[in-house]
Order: C-alpha cells, then structure tokens, then sequence
C-alpha cells in the first residue's frame, strides 16, 4: 500500500499544508498541481509507472534530476520554469519529511537537487514619454479606450501585478470627500495592500464608474463581451496600444512591453524620485526588501548621478609589489 500512502500525503499536502496552513494563493496552488500532473505524466511515459502506482520511493532524487531534464529538453521549457517544478517538488518533500519521517533519507537527497543558475536580465522599463505615448494611444472617443486609458493609468499608478489588476473590484476603490482615492488590492500569499491614486488617476475612474453603473461585487475591468477582464486580454490590449504608440514614439519599437513592465516602471520612477527603497518594498507588495532592491542595481542613471558626487581619487606613484615567495605561492597553486 506503498502507492496509497504517497497519495495520501499528496493529498494532504494540498488541502492543508497548501490550502488550509499556509492560505497558498489560487495561482500557486495551480502552479504546484501542475507540476505534478507532469511529473505523473513522466512516470507513466519515461518510467512505465502508471500514476496509481507512483509511491514516495519512486520520488527519490534520481527520477527528479530524470523530470527536471524532460522538463527542460523534452518539452523545451526555461530554466525559470524548471526551477518553479523543482521548487513545488521541494515543498511536497519537506511535507513528508515531517508527516513521515521514515522516508527522511529520500527527502534530503530530493532537497540536495540544486536549483539551475540563470542569467540576470536587465530590468525593462519605460520612460516618462513611453508611458505618456501609449496613454495617448487610447480612442478616449469610444469605451475601449476609456477602459484601456484607465487601465494603465492604474498599472502606473499602482505598479499592481496584472493578477491584481484584473482582481479589482468596485468595491475594493474609495474615493474620500477630501478629494484623495485608494485602491485596495490582495497581492501574492494574499498580502493585503492599499495604494494612492493620483488625481488624474481618480478623474479617469469616477467617470468611468459612473459610465459602467457597476455594483460593489463587479469587477472593475470588462471585455467587449461584459465578462470580466483576463491578463490575457490585458496583454493584448497592451500590445495594441504599443504598437500604435510606436509609430510616434520610434523608443518602443526597441522594447517587449508587458503589464508586468509597467510594475518595473513605477518601481524605477518612484526611485528616482527619491523614494526610499522601503516604501517602494511596501507599494508593490514585497515581501522582501530584498527584492526591491534590484531596481537600485538596474538603473544605470542613479549609478552615474552617485559617481558624479564622488570625487575622483588621487593615485599615487607607490605601487604594492608582491614578495617573491608569494608569487612563488600563487604559482604553486
């Protein structure tokens, strides 16, 4: 019964360590369903094992190392995704390291898989005229365009990851007598978050609130069809604009504009302008200051304004030369 006990905790992994403990996310709990729909498709195709058979054993490092390979050379995914599946693999071993602890030795060879080193990517981001040639690429003659002005109003503004965005409902906006707007939003691991709009950003809303009659329990963004809005159609959307942004503005031919592009932005203009890299940390919903503080790293521009307010040092005639037993050492080695 061997088969059944890794079902068992398979299943208990889901409903509450996922689920129940650690309150997972509905895109996190799809993402490690996922990784192990594959897994037992490998099973069945590259180990002849059928999925009611599967049993913990055979969850030993060796048949992970076999899936991490067919992930990335069989199906040609990314490193990035790769390394995702191992991760979800990881999380599920160290369930089963504390709800059966007799199978601690194949937990910890699984855990010694290493994830894949990838390459650090420069941060894409817009400037100032790229963002104001695609909000001026919105027909604010139709509703499209009203909707699709108001929609990166709001992922410039807010820096919101598209999932939030989509997420947003009417009663998740406040607008205060006093003339300043809120956005509410419910971010990864279901942190919650609430964020400033600009005037111009509640301008845009107001009236398009008043325009689409919508109830507390609508979402804010709808297709043509009235359903709600997915970051798919926000992709595309986004993706029409630019190209008619760029027949104006040559800048954006050069770049692959995503929602998730506009999050850098704000990151990056918030940052220079002079915001602390802590209060950017809490604007996005970062769980880790650690994470904000790549944008420090990818603006070449903060880089060249903190080396002109360092004066060049003097360099002396003196140089250090090295005993020869030290070179000797060196050489040696």
């Amino acid at each position: 019964m061997k088969n059944y006990i890794f079902q068992s905790l398979l299943q208990c992994f889901f409903l509450d360590r996922l689920i129940k403990q650690k309150n997972a996310s509905s895109f996190t709990v799809s993402s490690y369903r996922d990784t192990f729909r594959i897994f037992l498709k490998f099973m069945k195709e590259k180990k002849q094992c059928a999925p009611s058979k599967v049993t913990i054993e055979m969850v030993n490092a060796e048949n992970v190392i076999d899936f991490l390979n067919y992930i990335e050379f069989i199906r040609n995914n990314s490193v990035n995704t790769r390394n995702n599946r191992l991760a979800a693999i990881h999380s599920f071993m160290e369930y089963v390291s504390f709800q059966a602890p007799e199978y601690l030795g194949i937990v910890q060879r699984v855990m010694t898989v290493p994830f894949k080193k990838t390459e650090t990517r420069i941060i894409d981001y817009l400037i100032k005229e790229e963002v104001d040639s695609t909000l001026g690429a919105c027909n604010l003659n139709c509703w499209l365009g009203r909707r699709d002005r108001l929609m990166i109003s709001i992922l410039y503004n807010t820096g919101v990851r598209v999932s939030e965005l989509v997420s947003i409902k009417i009663k998740d906006i406040t607008i205060n007598k006093n003339g300043t707007g809120l956005i509410h939003v419910i971010g990864k691991g279901r942190k919650e978050r609430t964020i400033p709009l600009w005037k111009s950003t509640q301008a845009y809303l107001v009236d398009y609130m008043a325009e689409m009659r919508c109830s507390d329990e609508d979402y804010l963004f709808k297709n043509n069809q009235g359903e709600n809005l997915t970051r798919s159609g926000v992709a595309y959307r986004l993706d029409c604009l630019v190209k008619k942004a760029a027949l104006h503005c040559h800048s954006l031919l050069k770049k692959r504009v995503t929602p998730h592009v506009f999050r850098h932005t704000t990151a990056m203009h918030l940052l220079e302008a002079g915001v602390d890299i802590s209060t950017i940390a809490i604007w996005l919903g970062h769980e880790s200051i650690e994470t904000t503080h790549k944008y420090m790293v990818a603006d070449i521009r903060l880089k060249e304004k903190a080396l002109a307010k360092v004066n060049e040092p003097i360099v002396s005639e003196f140089r250090y030369r090295p005993s020869e037993d030290i070179l000797n050492f060196l050489d040696s080695l």
